[in-house]
């Protein structure tokens, strides 16, 4: 027999309840030990850190999606788009407190939801963008790199790594544009407004609820649109007994910055998922900075890597 749910779920699109995953390249953007970390901490895997989202710099972090999803929600009212009955059904709907999380055990997919963690890691669309040379690279002189890698490997990577785990991954850009955010809201409002029944209340709260989990960290303030992010979020299941930690599926990590204590995660990726490393804005002659990429594609090539090496074309004098 079809519940309620399934039949709510089979009216709407993939795009509708699923998140809108990205695929194509992206650059994360680190200081000269965060490249040493990344590429040469591990002899066989890069080594990404995944901080928890409420850890991040953006003190909005996670809370914007809420505001504008009951912006959203008074303005159908108010336009007669969504019913007053539909409208004190969903005011209140809040970010999911459980995840879905799929795994195998002895060749057995299993299904549960959990409550969970989430981890953030990084990246940018934009190869060489003077703003993320000065927010990562150390020292007055942009020194850092960016690490090119492909988002279908990087997710091939995981799907291997973390087949047996309690761990979900999702690959999104972040969308900064306030009237994209809540046309993407009102589309999914609508729809369910067309869909309503009495019966279908508990349903569509459940499809509002895991949207605004993705949303949650995938709309920002309009502040940080420079930045073109592109980000790996890592959800991972954990269980309280007595109000103590037990094991999760992945160890978690402490590092110190700014004065903050802030939990992080290692993430391996494979190797060949490695596209390109290009130089910050290097402050010398066209000649030296031939030399240094040279010396980087030696450098790559020893380490077994193939990945192009590259610098940044930002003309920069100080």
């Amino acid at each position: 027999m079809i519940s309620k749910l399934d039949e709510l779920l089979m009216q709407l699109s993939i795009s509708d309840v699923m998140y809108s995953e990205y695929e194509d390249e992206i650059f994360h953007y680190t200081s000269p030990n965060g490249f040493n970390s990344i590429l040469f901490g591990d002899l066989d895997n890069i080594t990404l850190w995944a901080s928890r989202y409420d850890c991040l710099n953006d003190a909005s972090e996670g809370t914007i999606a809420q505001i504008i999803y009951k912006e959203v929600c008074e303005e159908m009212r108010h336009n007669n788009e969504i019913t007053d009955v539909m409208y004190n059904v969903i005011i209140n709907v809040v970010p999911a407190r459980t995840v879905l999380f799929m795994y195998n055990v002895d060749d057995r997919v299993k299904v549960t939801r959990e409550e969970y963690d989430r981890f953030v890691c990084s990246f940018s669309k934009n190869k060489d963008a003077l703003a993320m040379w000065n927010y990562y690279s150390k020292g007055n002189k942009y020194e850092g790199y960016n690490v090119g890698v492909f988002a279908l490997s990087v997710r091939d990577s995981f799907a291997k790594s973390f087949d047996n785990k309690k761990v979900s991954v999702h690959i999104c850009s972040v969308i900064y544009d306030k009237e994209e955010q809540k046309s993407i809201i009102r589309k999914l409002l609508l729809k369910l407004q067309d869909l309503y029944s009495k019966e279908q209340e508990t349903s569509i709260r459940y499809v509002i609820s895991n949207k605004l989990l993705e949303w949650s960290l995938t709309f920002k303030s309009e502040y940080f649109q420079h930045e073109e992010e592109v980000r790996i979020i890592v959800d991972v299941a954990k269980k309280t007994k007595d109000g103590i930690m037990q094991k999760r599926p992945l160890d978690i990590k402490y590092r110190n910055a700014h004065g903050y204590i802030i939990p992080y995660i290692e993430l391996k990726i494979a190797k060949d998922a490695l596209i390109s490393i290009s130089t910050g804005p290097l402050q010398c002659d066209e000649k030296q900075k031939k030399v240094q990429r040279d010396i980087m594609k030696t450098l790559l090539h020893e380490n077994g890597y193939t990945a192009i090496a590259d610098y940044s074309k930002i003309p920069v004098r100080y």
